[in-house]
């Protein structure tokens, strides 16, 4: 019996070093995986061209906090300049741009600003 039980132990042994080995070779067995590089990241927003920041010439993103995914989505829901956003319902401004109410109010009087300049 004792001889059963080590000999079971020894192909234990010698199997899990076959697999160790194969773990450590695999990359150079299977080869390194292949990540596909032709396209951006689905959740990545192209910048846009300067003719198409605003429809008045007004770039969004002077205001502090709106970056390109928010001037998007701003732009998306027809707000494009600083007079528009300067004009619109905060409440309207955060859902369309899915960001808190307290941040719109921030943009809405930065844009007044500078809508005045």
């Amino acid at each position: 019996m004792k001889r059963l039980t080590r000999l079971g132990g020894m192909l234990v042994g010698a199997g899990a070093a076959v697999v160790a080995v194969f773990w450590l070779l695999k990359d150079r067995i299977t080869g390194p995986p292949q990540i596909p590089i032709d396209e951006p990241p689905p959740f990545r927003v192209p910048p846009s061209p300067p003719s198409e920041a605003g429809g008045a010439g007004d770039d969004l993103s002077e205001v502090s906090g709106i970056g390109p995914v928010y001037r998007a989505r701003l732009a998306e829901a027809g707000i494009d300049s600083f007079a528009a956003l300067a004009a619109a319902d905060p409440a309207l401004v955060a859902e369309a741009a899915g960001a808190p109410e307290s941040r719109a109010v921030d943009w809405i009087g930065q844009a007044a600003a500078l809508a005045a300049d």
